[in-house]
């Protein structure tokens, strides 16, 4: 993220006022936009009137402490984005591309990546029981360092280059057949033996 241009701090605004390469801090923005994109912008604790933010670009963009639980994010695309402490719960993000982009101390159980592409991503404390990564395609690694995912579905998903060691769970969805080149460490792997009705004597 570039310098801001300007810092704009408690104002209330409507969305389509919103200018690339801003600092909005404790912001509250209200109607609704038709912007595609977003660029070189800052939100931070920000409040948000519109929930559907399909098919929008964000390009360097850092959010940072927004309540958007049951989001719809579907059909995004985030380039070099970082995303940190945001209520993010049941959000929607299937059929999106990620590039360059890191989630941070978010909550976002039973959140929906399903069919989206990740290329180079990073959940860090984050949320994720119960979330969907099914039938994602994935380039270079992911890793989900200190991230919380009991439940989580993979299935679909070719496992090659995901680092779950330093992740937590106590079940997990993954197809087996795709399972190859997954990292976990020895515990999560007497999980998955488990999962796969493997008996150790």
């Amino acid at each position: 993220m570039t310098e801001p241009i300007e810092k704009i701090i408690d104002q209330t605004l409507n969305l389509n006022e919103l200018e690339d390469g801003n600092y909005y801090q404790r912001c509250h923005f209200r109607s609704y936009s038709d912007t595609m994109s977003f660029t070189d912008i800052v939100f931070d604790h920000c409040e948000f009137d519109q929930t559907d933010f399909s098919k929008i670009s964000f390009g360097n963009v850092e959010w940072h402490h927004s309540q958007l639980a049951g989001g719809n994010f579907s059909e995004s695309n985030w380039y070099n984005c970082k995303i940190s402490s945001m209520q993010l719960s049941g959000a929607d993000f299937n059929n999106s591309f990620f590039k360059n982009t890191e989630f941070k101390a978010c909550k976002m159980p039973y959140a929906n990546f399903t069919e989206s592409k990740f290329e180079k991503i990073n959940f860090i404390d984050c949320d994720l029981a119960g979330s969907y990564f099914q039938a994602l395609k994935v380039k270079n690694e992911i890793s989900f360092a200190g991230s919380e995912l009991s439940d989580a579905n993979f299935g679909e998903t070719k496992l090659k280059g995901f680092n779950l060691k330093d992740a937590e769970f106590d079940s997990i969805v993954i197809s087996p057949e795709l399972a190859r080149g997954l990292i976990v460490n020895q515990y999560q792997a007497a999980i998955l033996i488990g999962t796969f009705g493997i008996k150790v004597e």
